[in-house]
């Protein structure tokens, strides 16, 4: 695509990413999409209670500059010349909100973080509005209610935090997402900074018409929200402004996108029926529907998968989101004190390994009534089954309400069996989604729906628990090599803008070697599983149903005074009365009617 004014690596682009651990800067060749330099540094995470997630603004800003400036640096470094840099994506976790005051530059409270479950009560006052239906905004943004999206949040800090009232009494307030913050910034913030989103961002915070991609104003009524702090949304490949600072200065920023939509970018996944699956704290799957918006029936997410330039048509996706996978692994780590690392202790991988290989034939072959008897330590882990909503589900279920399980514990239960019960988990969760995509999809043919899931993310560098997902899940997975599959997405939008990149080129020349993993282990050892596994979730969903407890309570008295009240009890009620009537009728016509 390069023209040959530029270096031997050809066109630049840099990317800001900024995920849910790490602010990252990235400098890709748009010649092979080699990533030539970066920098990344670690975040702060804040929590002050259970269930919430802070991240300073300030910090991020000031690190992203860091991360900027030293990957500049390393290229300069590496002698390759700088100015071939054309232009700068922006990629960052959707759904983490940001106030600041616009005269001041200054952030009104911490960034909220996507999955703060502490606007759960506005959550569950709006759930009462509404009759408890959870997809009642859904045919407008395509969204369930949930405070895992920005309008609760927003909502949240609107009725805590009085800097962010006033400052929306003067109208001084701007909200946004991490790209807004970081483009605002970038683009010269109180002095001449650009308050704009992209599609896929302004998607996520629940306020946006999935029709007209708009800001909707009976969404911001519906969430008491005003209009006027809410940033400009626009295509993902555009010129959204210009850098006004640093050693970027001058270079357009030319492409923004999401990161789970361009993770599906960067892995390649441009046609219709091929899904992505990124693993980290939490897990997303998605599948590409490409211009076939389709409203979910079944607990997914309508989403959009990108709009490639302001006049271009956009691509949609069905969407899974999962709360806790990673962020499981790090709760037994950091809480529990359990060893979780696959490659350093045996007896997890010896128990993830009883799923796979030659051991699923046999453990396969195990009835429930075998198990501790002949199947060892396949049978031990198998009874133990882990749900870890620890704040609640997402897809499919949209149930705040739901909290954590852990059944099936034994006195001979250890540490290893509830840590493959938790790497269990996740595969659970993704079967779930997946099973969700073919019944919303009930029309695709074989041909449409892809039998492979590409994977990806952090935790999936690690190829037992991969390999195990796959057992789990029956389905083959790719892994490509990819480095940082949502820089790769934001670039190519990015390179679209400045007509250095094309999709076409991008399958063609950034297509990485990739790692396959095929299922293992029975169609019958899944479904066994899964079995175990729906009824726990059941469980999960209703542990605090105390609506009959006082009756429970009555009736468990009356079974102790009356020994035969089960039996009495066991009539039917209309069969009780008809009888009762008729004795009555009896004993009124003998009274009269004496027998002689």
């Amino acid at each position: 695509m390069s023209n040959g004014q530029y270096g031997r690596f050809g066109a630049l682009i840099g990317v800001a990413y900024v995920s849910g651990t790490h602010c990252r800067f990235l400098i890709y060749s748009t010649k092979n999409a080699e990533v030539l330099a970066y920098h990344e540094l670690k975040l702060r995470q804040i929590v002050h209670q259970a269930g919430w997630l802070e991240y300073d603004p300030a910090e991020i800003w000031k690190l992203m500059q860091e991360c900027i400036e030293t990957a500049y640096k390393n290229l300069v470094i590496l002698e390759i010349n700088p100015q071939d840099i054309i232009a700068v994506g922006i990629v960052n976790q959707r759904g983490t909100s940001v106030l600041w005051n616009k005269n001041t530059g200054q952030p009104l409270y911490n960034a909220i973080g996507w999955s703060d479950s502490r606007s759960t009560s506005i959550l569950k006052t709006l759930l009462h509005n509404v009759r408890h239906n959870v997809d009642y905004v859904r045919y407008r943004s395509g969204l369930p209610l949930s405070s895992c999206f920005s309008a609760l949040k927003i909502r949240w800090l609107a009725d805590h935090v009085p800097s962010v009232k006033s400052a929306i009494q003067e109208d001084n307030c701007l909200f946004g997402t991490l790209d807004s913050w970081l483009l605002w910034n970038l683009t010269g913030g109180v002095e001449n900074g650009v308050h704009s989103t992209d599609v896929t961002n302004a998607h996520y915070t629940s306020l946006m018409n999935l029709s007209t991609e708009q800001w909707d104003s009976k969404l911001c009524q519906f969430f008491r929200l005003p209009m006027n702090i809410l940033p400009r949304i626009r295509s993902n490949s555009e010129i959204f402004g210009y850098v006004l600072e640093g050693p970027l200065l001058g270079i357009p920023i030319s492409g923004v996108m999401g990161e789970q939509p361009a993770c599906l970018l960067g892995q390649l996944c441009v046609k219709a029926g091929q899904n992505v699956c990124t693993l980290d704290d939490s897990c997303f799957v998605l599948l590409n529907t490409a211009k076939e918006k389709l409203d979910s029936a079944n607990g997914l997410i309508t989403g959009i998968a990108h709009k490639l330039g302001a006049k271009v048509a956009t691509n949609y996706t069905l969407e899974g989101a999962i709360s806790n996978s990673g962020s499981t692994i790090n709760w037994l780590r950091e809480k529990l004190r359990i060893n979780t690392e696959i490659n350093s202790n045996d007896n997890v991988v010896e128990s993830l390994n009883t799923f796979i290989g030659e051991n699923s034939m046999i453990s396969s072959s195990c009835s429930s009534s075998m198990l501790n008897a002949e199947c060892g330590l396949a049978a031990k882990r198998s009874e133990i089954t882990f749900v870890p909503a620890f704040h609640g589900l997402y897809a499919p279920y949209w149930r705040h309400d739901a909290r954590g399980i852990l059944l099936g514990l034994t006195s001979q239960t250890t540490s290893e069996n509830i840590t493959q019960a938790a790497y269990e988990a996740t595969g659970f969760q993704i079967y779930e989604v997946l099973q969700a995509f073919r019944k919303d999809t009930p029309n695709w043919g074989r041909s449409c729906m892809q039998p492979v899931l590409t994977f990806g993310g952090d935790c999936a560098e690690n190829s037992h628990l991969v390999q195990f997902i796959a057992d789990i899940v029956g389905h083959m997975l790719e892994r490509p090599q990819t480095t940082s599959p949502a820089g790769l997405g934001a670039m190519i939008a990015a390179g679209i803008t400045m007509d250095v990149v094309s999709l076409q080129y991008a399958a063609k020349m950034y297509a990485p070697p990739t790692d396959v993993f095929s299922p293992t282990t029975t169609q019958n050892r899944r479904e066994l599983l899964y079995k175990r596994w729906s009824y726990a979730v059941k469980k999960c969903l209703h542990w605090n149903n105390y609506e009959t407890y006082e009756a429970d309570v009555e009736l468990f008295a009356q079974r102790e005074l009356d020994p035969n009240f089960s039996v009495r009890r066991s009539i039917p009620g209309s069969l009780f009365l008809t009888t009762s009537f008729a004795l009555l009728l009896l004993a009124n016509y003998l009274k009269n009617n004496p027998l002689n």
